[in-house]
């Protein structure tokens, strides 16, 4: 069990959620936890629990390339 963290600006909000879900979605995947959180100097915090380390890499995979 691991967290994950995605930072985003607000305008992209919209869009990383979408993308979020269908990455949920096709690994079948279920986030014990979640939630959104505004931090100075970061903008929005996406904080995610997965219960397998092996998802929890693999997301952070696919999200950091894509927020970079």
């Amino acid at each position: 069990m691991r967290e994950v963290e995605l930072p985003l600006t607000q305008e992209r909000l919209a869009d990383a959620l979408g993308e979020l879900r269908k990455w949920l979605d096709h690994h079948e995947c279920v986030p014990l936890s979640f939630d959104i959180t505004r931090e100075t100097g970061v903008g929005l915090v996406i904080r995610m629990v997965l219960k397998e380390d092996e998802l929890a890499d693999a997301f952070e995979r696919a999200f950091k390339e894509a927020t970079n």
